[in-house]
């Protein structure tokens, strides 16, 4: 029961701060400030309900329910309600969902396994070719590869396939270095081991969808000059019939983004007023907070009838 309201006071904050995201930042040309607030988003989401405040501070109006004054003791007759009987034992409805959610879990997780596996034994199999610094004094891998279709990068391993060596190497190199430099590939990862666990939550596709789109304008951003973005646009129309090899990994060309990435590099940068919108998630975490985090230690266990008492 602790889990499932764990898992329920995270979900809400993931969809509450990923509307914030879509209704007010999505358009703006921030995009390592929109990459931190989606990464902040959904590590707040999950510490959160770790966090319990309680109160009991005297209020003209009562204030509402929080999650954790949720009448637990009249819910607990429905959740534990049998529903069948198997194996000599009795099953209730949180047995079900139990089992539903760990099945979902493990297909995720296999999916999960069967992706790093594939970008491994690509890894391995690799042909080394240097080693050498990046834009931020980093250094990383650069492999040879005749099994990848697109050129891609994965944490600190940039692969190339071995036309894009002969033809491409020195812009697609210069974009890889982007994502290794700003460890693109740890906010990959990080969704999708949040999708593993909140697979029910369709908004974390999205999340994941959001950030690969900011990973590719943040890389795209290194052509400032209005000529460069075009030639570069007129390459990437050029690239477009390559095929992506990895879920995981930051490919160079993902023909579904081609259009935003091409709209968002020829688009006036956001003003400094734009700015003023991040102000306004102040208001929203901490109405979340309150549902989420506060607990008013006058309505007890058994929060409604405690509400009606404080009300006469």
């Amino acid at each position: 029961m602790d889990i499932l309201l764990y898992l329920v006071k995270a979900n809400l904050g993931l969809t509450a701060f990923y509307a914030f995201y879509w209704v007010f930042l999505r358009k703006n040309t921030f995009f390592l400030t929109n990459r931190y607030y989606l990464l902040f988003s959904v590590i707040v989401s999950f510490l959160m309900p770790l966090l319990k405040v309680k109160h009991n501070y005297n209020f003209a109006t009562p204030l509402p329910l929080t999650l954790n004054e949720l009448p637990y003791e009249n819910i607990k007759p429905a959740v534990y309600q049998s529903i069948m009987s198997f194996a000599g034992g009795n099953i209730n409805f949180l047995d079900i969902l139990t089992i539903i959610y760990l099945v979902g879990v493990i297909i995720l997780s296999t999916r999960l396994i069967y992706a790093m596996s594939k970008i491994y034994f690509l890894l391995i199999n690799g042909e080394p070719i240097s080693k050498e610094e990046t834009r931020t004094g980093q250094r990383y891998w650069l492999l040879r590869s005749d099994n990848s279709f697109s050129s891609y990068s994965f944490f600190n391993f940039l692969i190339l396939n071995r036309t894009d060596i002969s033809h491409n190497r020195n812009i697609i190199t210069d974009h890889e270095e982007v994502h290794i430099g700003q460890w693109h590939s740890f906010d990959v990862l990080l969704l999708e081991l949040v999708q593993v666990f909140c697979w029910f939550n369709p908004l974390v596709s999205f999340y994941k969808e959001s950030l690969r789109t900011l990973h590719e304008f943040i890389a795209d951003a290194i052509v400032e000059d209005d000529s460069e973005k075009v030639a570069y646009a007129e390459f990437l129309f050029a690239y477009n019939f390559r095929t992506n090899i990895s879920k995981l990994g930051n490919n160079f060309f993902k023909d579904s983004l081609l259009k935003k990435r091409i709209s968002m590099m020829m688009r006036e940068r956001s003003s400094m007023v734009s700015a003023v919108k991040y102000l306004l998630i102040v208001p929203i975490l901490m109405i979340l907070s309150y549902f989420i985090v506060a607990k008013d230690i006058r309505r007890g266990d058994n929060s409604i009838d405690n509400r009606i008492i404080l009300r006469q």
